[in-house]
């Protein structure tokens, strides 16, 4: 389903975000790309009310958002249900939910402000596919939202704390993708490496390094795997 952006702010250019996918030797449905900009258009209006993004350059949202998101299809298939831990303005999670229409996304959201967006959003995108549900994890209480066979994590906990935290909800063998923050011309994923150690049976998996187009910083993003 096609849906335009809004058209009183500067939304990122589909032609933009076009030769940014290719560029990155990335496809997508027919119609992602205009579905990916409208979330993108919704996102700056809602950012005028409450606080999505501090990025509302179009070019930047483009980059920084919408295809840093999309760079984790480099870690091949996501078959089974996507868990999208502190999903914020939706990324990474409804980028995956469009651009993998076979999948089921819960975006998991401890802002009540957020969630109303992100449910908004899902309403508004016709995204059958993706569930909102408003939760702040804890491993003392642990939420009843079932068992995932991926979950991706953007710039919200040190890598070691997010799979303390987020394995218990993988499915045996499943896998943990937590994505540094991006920075220009700095890297930053530094500050996402803990000292302790990964749980009990966690493994490594592997590791993807790269830089984002236009001189917009350097990225990683790091596999652990369930037992």
């Amino acid at each position: 389903m096609r849906v335009s952006p809004p058209t009183d702010i500067p939304a990122p250019s589909a032609d933009v975000l076009a030769g940014l996918i290719a560029g990155a030797g990335l496809s997508v449905p027919p119609g992602a790309v205009e579905t990916l900009i409208a979330h993108a258009g919704e996102m700056l209006r809602w950012n005028r009310s409450i606080r999505l993004t501090a990025i509302t350059d179009p070019d930047e949202v483009a980059v920084k958002h919408i295809l840093d998101s999309l760079l984790l299809l480099r870690f091949s298939s996501f078959p089974g249900r996507i868990l999208d831990f502190g999903s914020g303005a939706g990324y990474p999670g409804i980028p995956l939910a469009v651009v993998l229409p076979g999948t089921r996304v819960v975006l998991l959201e401890s802002s009540a402000k957020k969630c109303a967006f992100l449910s908004h959003l899902r309403r508004m995108l016709s995204l059958a596919n993706t569930e909102v549900v408003q939760g702040r994890l804890e491993a003392r209480n642990p939420l009843d939202i079932g068992k995932f066979e991926h979950i991706v994590t953007r710039a919200t906990l040190p890598e070691e704390d997010a799979a303390s935290l987020l394995l218990p909800y993988l499915s045996p063998g499943g896998r943990l993708l937590v994505m540094t923050g991006t920075g220009r011309g700095k890297k930053k994923g530094k500050h996402l490496r803990g000292t302790r150690s990964l749980p009990p049976g966690a493994a490594t998996g592997r590791t993807v390094r790269f830089e984002l187009p236009l001189r917009m910083g350097l990225r990683e993003i790091r596999e652990i795997l369930a037992p």
